[in-house]
């Protein structure tokens, strides 16, 4: 149950991350590009302009790889209950078999136990 709440809360936290991620990549790219601009090249707009896609490509990154560490998590999520799956069948099927199986009777209730050297060969 703890294991859970603790992935969902990852999972939410994964979500904020991004979206901060997103904008302060935006806003770090054209405002550092606008500081050169206005420092270096004389507010021509180019620093500016290559700083806003820096921006872009850095926050599209971030959403490229919180997708993949999702499709990770699911795999990894998918595996696990493929395996708890499988477990839980095999004990199941382990019980069928063993109430399956016809009891023995103990020497003395239903008469005595045979050995194999008192059949008659066929």
């Amino acid at each position: 149950m703890a294991k859970e709440d603790a992935r969902k809360w990852r999972d939410v936290g994964d979500v904020g991350a991004v979206g901060i991620e997103f904008v302060v990549a935006l806003a770090l790219g054209y405002y550092a590009g606008h500081w050169l601009d206005h420092r270096y090249f004389g507010d021509r707009g180019w620093a500016t302009g290559i700083g806003a896609l820096l921006g872009v490509f850095t926050a599209f990154k971030a959403i490229w790889d919180a997708a993949k560490r999702a499709q990770r998590r699911l795999e990894e999520l998918d595996r696990d209950e493929r395996q708890e799956a499988e477990e839980r069948d095999a004990s199941q099927a382990a019980k069928r078999s063993r109430s399956s199986l016809p009891q023995r009777p103990a020497e003395g209730e239903d008469g005595p136990a045979h050995d194999d050297h008192d059949r008659q060969p066929r």
